[in-house]
């Protein structure tokens, strides 16, 4: 069977990027040249339940609210802000009070852009749920991320489960959108905050996208290249990689890891956990080795709890590898969520 990365690859060589695109297929959205100074970014993501969520036990609302979410973390991936949203439904026939449901779905869906607390951090959001049992009772109140809201879409109704489509417009918060494919040798890699254990845990259903994050980081240091890790942090780093033509050694005792992953588990699964377990939405970014090293950069990385500096960028393209505590090297493979 086609994995998820070959059919990309075909993808890509069928339908190149040609003006006003610039930016086609392959990254976290794609960039339109709008003007000769301004560009628009487009990211879209379709959400299944029983696959991203589980409607049996998840509220409407977390079900909205997630939809809406991976959009804006992927938007927060490439340095933007939203402008507005596009909601396609795909609604079981014959549904129990279809009324109420939707109403939830939609209040959700735009708790992102009818948040009031426009200041308030990325994290301060981030509550574990417990385990299965994610209610909109439980859901943190989001932060505003822009003046954005939902500005059209299609509804249909068909035999198969409940299906969601959000599709966001967003524009750079400054300059140019920042791609997964810039990273340099020689730059260092780090993440945003700790990884593993969200889906058992329920915060892939409560996570805050981190565009707050995104924007300051982008404002302040030369940010090379990011994305946002939906995958698995060792298959969505090996993307980064393949898009840059270069390669990367991530340093183990340096991955953080989340509470979420249960401390009795040995140190091995723990790290396994957080290199691949994936809907953990942080932020993966290369930036140059002496502007991670700043008493700049260290401050801000100070105010993102579990945030870390986790390995370097090589020029060995494709290459990626594991440094273990022991000093041991092997190789890291690109483990995590596969979509084909």
């Amino acid at each position: 069977m086609t994995s998820e990365r070959d059919f990309l690859r075909q993808l890509q060589r069928r339908f190149p990027p040609r003006p006003p695109i610039v930016v086609g297929i392959g990254d976290d959205g794609a960039v339109l040249n709008t003007s000769a100074h301004e560009q628009q970014v487009i990211v879209t993501d379709m959400l299944l339940d029983g696959v991203h969520f589980d409607l049996r036990q998840t509220s409407p609302r977390l079900a909205g609210r997630k939809a809406m979410a991976v959009n804006l973390s992927d938007l927060a991936a490439m340095a933007c802000r939203p402008t507005a949203a596009f909601v396609s439904l795909a609604i079981p026939r014959s549904p129990e009070d279809l009324d109420s449901f939707l109403m939830e779905l939609y209040a959700g869906l735009a708790e992102f852009c009818e948040s009031p607390n426009s200041s308030a951090a990325d994290a301060a959001s981030d509550q574990p749920a417990p385990a299965g049992t994610a209610s909109a009772a439980t859901a943190p109140r989001a932060v505003s991320m822009g003046n954005f809201c939902i500005a059209g879409g299609d509804t249909n109704v068909w035999d198969g489960p409940f299906a969601v489509n959000v599709c966001l417009t967003g524009v750079p918060v400054i300059g140019q959108p920042v791609l997964r494919s810039g990273a340099k040798p020689g730059d260092v890699l780090v993440v945003t905050g700790p990884l593993g254990g969200s889906l058992k845990s329920g915060r892939h259903l409560m996570f805050t996208p981190r565009l707050d994050t995104a924007a300051k980081l982008v404002s302040q240091f030369p940010v090379h290249a990011m994305m946002d890790i939906t995958d698995g942090l060792a298959i969505d780093l090996h993307r980064m990689l393949e898009a840059g033509c270069c390669g990367a050694v991530v340093n183990a005792a340096l991955v953080p890891i989340h509470p979420d992953v249960p401390v009795e588990l040995p140190a091995e699964e723990r790290l396994h956990r957080a290199l691949s377990d994936g809907e953990d939405f942080e932020l993966l970014l290369a930036i140059p080795a002496a502007c991670a090293a700043s008493s700049e950069f260290q401050g801000v990385l100070k105010t993102l709890p579990g945030a870390a500096v986790i390995g370097t960028i090589t020029d060995v393209p494709g290459h990626c590898s594991l440094r273990q505590p022991d000093g041991t090297v092997c190789k890291l493979e690109p483990q995590g969520w596969q979509h084909l």
